[in-house]
This record gives structure tokens, C-alpha cells and sequence, in this order.
């Protein structure tokens, strides 16, 4: 007799779409799709519209057979995992999304911060396959992380673990963010920063460009343009750096790029795996890899069904 799989849905709430993907507990995708964020009203319309969203989705199947939800939230989650601490980008502020969720489709909800719904994605589906111990990185408008040790979510006693992008970083100038501190590594290290640190660089030496992104400094870097060498040098230096500290405080086996500066490929990934090598304690350097993340926007939907899976807060 053929053993009936659990169905779970996975969602990653973002600022711009919510995707949902319904899946079995082996990770395998029966559905995906998605709906606009509707943040009008400090978000609150976001919980019924995301319930409404199932329904519809589902209104051939019996909601009774989806097993759990596991939902990964651009912000940190309260301690016992009921609770949205926080949100900026959706104006959520302690948000009580698993009962308000709950009471509405009678499931069970399980809460987890977006990025570290991504690196357990990677984890189990993607990159990291096989592993237990790794560091999550995305490096795009912003820089964020996801810490899994013995194959658990370092989530810290506020809800602020792998907070990486927010890591202080020397330096003589005074870059803001947007968490209100100063020369966060994310002010250097991620796309706007990369950007940021090429204007600064052509004001500098007095050349102009058309247009100043990401992809244009990597394109103009392998075109041997050595401002471009120079800035991208330095990024790989400053992310080394940050990146080797976590390294030599929690030794795990492997980090894995995500976002939308990893799509440079091998131009960021080389150069970075020499600088921590350089940067690591010296038992770690031959014992790790960095790889380019492999699930893209599905990994925080991967990552909230396994959080669901595993955690038996959820179940």
C-alpha cells in the first residue's frame, strides 16, 4: 500500500510579491504562485489576503489534507516563533501573524526570518545539500544572513542572529544605514555599497560613466579597467574580513552566496575564497567552501516547509 505524503505550503513574504509554493514533505513542488504585497495601510490587509490567496488555490482540494505553513518574514520573529517583531518594509510591528493565520485556515503555522528560511533552503535543496553546518549570505540591496548550526537556525536570544550585514566595519568615512548606525558592513558590501564605492572612486580620478551598477563595475573590472579592480578589490577585502570573523567563531564547513551580486559567478566567488583564506584561523583555511547559492527565490520557500518540518514548536 503506497504511504499518502504530507502536503505543506511554503510562502516567502516580500516586499514586492508574496510566493507560495504547495508542496509534499519530501520537497516536491505541486504548485507555485504568487501575489502582489499589498503594504497600503501599514500592511494590515497582508494575513486575510495571503489566507484568501490558499483558499482560492485550494478550493478543489480540502484544507484538512495540507498538513502546515511554514512563512518566512523579512524581519525577525519573536523567541517562541508566534510573533513578527518586526517588518520595516511592510510597516509590521508586533505582529501576532501565526495565531492570526492559524485561527483563520485552521493549520498550523510555523514563523521563520526570510533569510534564514534560505539558508535552511539551501540546506536541504540547494548548495549546501548534505551539510549541517553552513553560513547563509545575500548579498543584494542590503546584506543579509542566516547562520545553521548542526543543521538549526541560530535565531539568538533576540531574534537577531545573522544579523551579518550590521557587522561594523572600519573606515574613515561615514556611510549611514538604514538601521540607524554607522559603516555597517552592508553600507560597503552589498550592491548599493558596491555602487556607492565606484562613484566615490570616478569622482576621485575624475572619469564618468553613463550609468553606475553592480554588473557594469564586475563587466568593466574584466575589461581590465583598474578603477574598477581597485574598488572591487577592496569590496572583496572588506566582505573577507567580516565574513572570516563569523568563520573563525563558528568553524562551519561551508558558505554559500546568494542574491544579486552572486551572479557575478567565479569573478566574486575566486577572489573572495582567497581573501578568507588569508583572513581565516589557520586550522579552518583548507576545510571550507564557498559556493554560489542554487534555489534563487525559492529558497525561502524551501526553507519555511523544512523549519516546519523540523521544528516540533510547529507541529
Amino acid at each position: 500500500m503506497k504511504t499518502q505524503k504530507n502536503r505543506l505550503i511554503g510562502i516567502d513574504i516580500g516586499g514586492t510579491s508574496i510566493k507560495f509554493a504547495l508542496m509534499d514533505d519530501a520537497g516536491t513542488i505541486e504548485k507555485k504562485w504568487s501575489i502582489p504585497t499589498n503594504i497600503a495601510e501599514k500592511g494590515k490587509d497582508i494575513p486575510k489576503e495571503i489566507c484568501d490567496s490558499i483558499r482560492t488555490t485550494l478550493e478543489d482540494a480540502r484544507l484538512a489534507t495540507v498538513k502546515g505553513i511554514g512563512i518566512g518574514v523579512p524581519g525577525p520573529i519573536s523567541p517562541d516563533g508566534k510573533m513578527v517583531v518586526q517588518a520595516v518594509n511592510l510597516d509590521w510591528k508586533d505582529l501576532p501573524l501565526k495565531e492570526i493565520i492559524e485561527t483563520d485556515l485552521g493549520i498550523d503555522v510555523c514563523l521563520l526570518n526570510d533569510a534564514n528560511a534560505a539558508a535552511l533552503g539551501e540546506m536541504w535543496k540547494g548548495a549546501a545539500q548534505g551539510k549541517a553546518n553552513l553560513l547563509f549570505v545575500t548579498l543584494g540591496t542590503g546584506v543579509g544572513g542566516g547562520i545553521v548550526l548542526n543543521g538549526e537556525v541560530l535565531n539568538g536570544c533576540h531574534s537577531s542572529g545573522g544579523e551579518i550585514g550590521h557587522i561594523p566595519i572600519r573606515s574613515d568615512e561615514q556611510r549611514l544605514c538604514g538601521c540607524g548606525g554607522r559603516n555597517c558592513l552592508e553600507t560597503f558590501a552589498s550592491a548599493n555599497g558596491l555602487a556607492l564605492s565606484m562613484r566615490k572612486k570616478l569622482k576621485e580620478v575624475n572619469e564618468n560613466w553613463p550609468e553606475i551598477t553592480p554588473p557594469i563595475v564586475f563587466e568593466k573590472a574584466a575589461q581590465k579597467n583598474v578603477h574598477a579592480q581597485a574598488v572591487l578589490a577592496e569590496f572583496t577585502d572588506i566582505l573577507g574580513q567580516a565574513l572570516a570573523g563569523i568563520m573563525n567563531t563558528i568553524d562551519v564547513e561551508e558558505i554559500v552566496i546568494g542574491g544579486g551580486l552572486s551572479e557575478a559567478g567565479d569573478q566574486l566567488l575566486l577572489p573572495l575564497k582567497k581573501k578568507l583564506e588569508q583572513y581565516v584561523f589557520p586550522q579552518i583555511k583548507a576545510h571550507f567552501s564557498v559556493k554560489k547559492a542554487q534555489l534563487g527565490n525559492e529558497a525561502g520557500i524551501y526553507g519555511a516547509v523544512y523549519a516546519y518540518l523540523t521544528n516540533n514548536d510547529c507541529l
